[in-house]
């Protein structure tokens, strides 16, 4: 390839390079005005190659092969226009250079003393380039690629603490009646029990009763074993009725103050998966923790598509993720304190059995029967709130539609269709509220930086809606078409927040809310924040659009997360599906994810990061060419180490 491409009219990076280290200068790659300079030392003018390019070279992105210019200008023809160009002068580094750099980026760590020996031993050009490739063929496949995605994940998605039902000194967010053990001087030594905040009666009292209900079970964490669950812990009761004649749903945990626990009467029910086997007071983010695992998610997803040969945008797309024993457990006891499906869930036997369904898994625990194991689940099995619309087979299609407009349609809303990381437990942890986690998604999947506006920018006055005047529309023009397609998880409870998913049939939102004013909105909704969706969804802005004649007829309304076709995002128009999926389907067809992501792999692979300005057709072409391979993480990785740009030390 010359100076210009002729597929994407850009600039080639490898002659910037080599021309600006031959004269001594520090190694950058250059695009646009600069190359040209350098370059372009023919007798045709600048003016021939700059009228006849679609725009300024390095700018913005050129329209895909066969279409029209956004501006209606010709198409260039860079082999015509671009002259002969300089030869090229830098030498390639050292065989021992690339192969150090290819297992760096494929194994963390320099090359083995064997790998160095076999490139020693080679005496002719081919001999060494057959030992590269090797490298890079095995690297690939080895368990080490898997990692290195793993730590790409983690520092792409960026999330935080997983912080549902999370305090500074415990942690509920297992959504579980807690357990705790009898002490080894007890009767019951080593026997779980239960550990609510109130009645030791139905806990560590049990430890010294010799005839107390007693229960040998294989218990969801340790599967393949067995455990002693006594006292109330032991009980198999699926309702029970108490004082007041009140009917309990023994799988739902009710919140307390330092422990959850199910109502009086009530057991751990079958495995034990209605209990979970801690206390509140252990607010442990270490490995091998319900806390660390839930935030390990995201990032483990990426590694699992990658390793997988999946597309990456099902990160988005996807009506699946992975999990081992406990975040599977997080997943079930999310979908059961719904109680919607309750026999069907309980009914499970198999979600905690590794080795049932041959479930694709990460190459870190090989052992078909190991909970610790990393596997595919399609997320609506655990938590059919989370709604697959492929009859809970495994897809990423994007046809998946669900429309619900609630000020249309009356009654609960059948539930939300599940996208990825966008409806995933850890982000929407960390990003708590609607206009947060669309900032962070914008961020994350579409490489946008809210950074504020130029100081000589001019706005119209402030009004209620922030996407259309002040200066605060400089971001939420983008931000809240987004934002409204996250509102409907939210935390509910005092003490400690636990999530929901709102206006569904467990949690109807009362047409009483903001009796007798919204300021003052309804009980159990003021913790949830219903005072300040009052002050923030304002019928009539771009994030909240409908009337008041809307909401006073419904106000479930006020959660209406349908993005209308009319907005555009990225120049494209939504397909009027509810919730997140919505904006998934915008940011792939829109090509933002594919750019976003080949920058962020390529950063991670030659170790610096993509310029947009300056290189916005070189991301646009490996964009290309990442969803023309599949959108396979592997397939782009070998191409970046195959490349001349690694060779060169770019």
């Amino acid at each position: 390839m010359w100076g210009v491409s002729d597929s994407d009219c850009r600039i080639d990076p490898t002659i910037a390079f080599a021309d600006r280290t031959a004269r001594g200068v520090a190694p950058r790659l250059l695009s646009g005005p600069d190359v040209l300079r350098i370059h372009l030392r023919s007798t045709a003018p600048l003016a021939l190659l700059l009228a006849s390019c679609t725009g300024m070279v390095g700018g913005p992105p050129a329209p895909p092969t066969g279409t029209t210019p956004r501006d209606g200008g010709a198409t260039c023809d860079p082999v015509a226009d671009a002259g002969t160009p300089p030869p090229l002068d830098e030498e390639p580094i050292p065989p021992e250079r690339v192969l150090r750099r290819i297992h760096l980026v494929l194994h963390g760590r320099p090359p083995l003393p064997e790998d160095q020996d076999a490139l020693a031993a080679a005496t002719t050009d081919a001999e060494r380039e057959a030992v590269i490739a090797r490298a890079i063929d095995e690297g690939l496949d080895s368990p080490d690629f898997y990692t290195r995605m793993l730590d790409l994940g983690h520092h792409w998605m960026r999330n935080g603490s997983f912080s549902t039902g999370a305090q500074g000194d415990g942690y509920w967010g297992n959504m579980s009646t807690h357990l705790g053990r009898c002490g080894a001087e007890t009767v019951h030594a080593g026997a779980w029990i239960m550990v609510p905040d109130s009645g030791s009666d139905r806990g560590t009292a049990w430890c010294d009763v010799a005839d107390a209900p007693r229960r040998e079970v294989e218990p969801w964490w340790a599967p393949g074993t067995s455990v002693v669950l006594v006292g109330d812990a032991a009980l198999e009761t699926r309702e029970v009725v108490d004082a007041e004649g009140v009917t309990h749903d023994c799988g739902i945990a009710l919140s307390g103050y330092y422990n959850m626990a199910n109502a009086r009467g009530c057991g751990c029910g079958p495995h034990a998966a209605w209990c979970y086997p801690g206390t509140g007071l252990v607010p442990n983010p270490l490995p091998g923790s319900q806390k660390r695992d839930m935030w390990d998610e995201p990032a483990r997803l990426v590694a699992h598509l990658a390793w997988h040969d999946r597309p990456l945008s099902d990160l988005v797309l996807g009506n699946y993720s992975v999990g081992n024993n406990r975040v599977r457990a997080w997943y079930l006891r999310f979908g059961r304190q719904t109680g919607i499906e309750a026999d069907r869930l309980d009914a499970d036997t198999t979600w905690f059995r590794a080795e049932v369904g041959d479930r694709p898994r990460d190459p870190l625990h090989p052992e078909p029967a190991d909970p610790e194991a990393w596997r595919e689940f399609v997320v609506e099995e655990l938590a059919p709130q989370l709604l697959s619309l492929s009859d809970r087979a495994r897809s990423a299609d994007p046809s998946r539609t669900l429309r619900w407009d609630p000020r249309a349609e009356t009654g609960p809303a059948p539930g939300l269709p599940a996208a990825g990381v966008l409806t995933m437990a850890g982000t929407n942890s960390t990003f708590p509220r609607e206009r947060p986690r669309a900032a962070r998604f914008l961020e994350i999947f579409a490489c946008r930086d809210f950074d504020p506006p130029p100081a000589d920018q001019h706005f119209p006055p402030v009004s209620e809606d922030l996407a259309t005047s002040g200066q605060c529309m400089h971001c939420h023009a983008l931000m809240d078409p987004v934002a409204m397609a996250f509102r409907r998880w939210i935390f509910m409870g005092t003490y400690v927040p636990l999530p929901r998913l709102a206006d569904l049939a467990d949690l109807e939102v009362p047409q009483d809310l903001y009796v007798p004013a919204r300021r003052y909105p309804n009980g159990r909704w003021f913790a949830a924040g219903a005072d300040r969706w009052a002050q923030n969804w304002l019928p009539g802005t771009t994030m909240t659009p409908i009337t008041e004649e809307d909401l006073a007829r419904n106000t479930g309304a006020l959660f209406l997360d349908t993005i209308p076709p009319e907005y555009t995002i990225f120049g494209e128009h939504p397909d009027g599906t509810m919730g997140p999926l919505a904006f998934a389907k915008v940011l792939v067809s829109s090509g933002e994810f594919d750019r976003c992501a080949v920058r962020r792999i390529y950063e991670r692979v030659m170790g610096r990061p993509l310029d947009p300005a300056r290189e916005g057709r070189y991301v646009d072409a490996l964009a290309r060419q990442f969803a023309a391979d599949g959108r396979a993480v592997r397939a782009l990785v070998r191409r970046l180490l195959e490349s001349p740009e690694m060779r060169r030390g770019l």
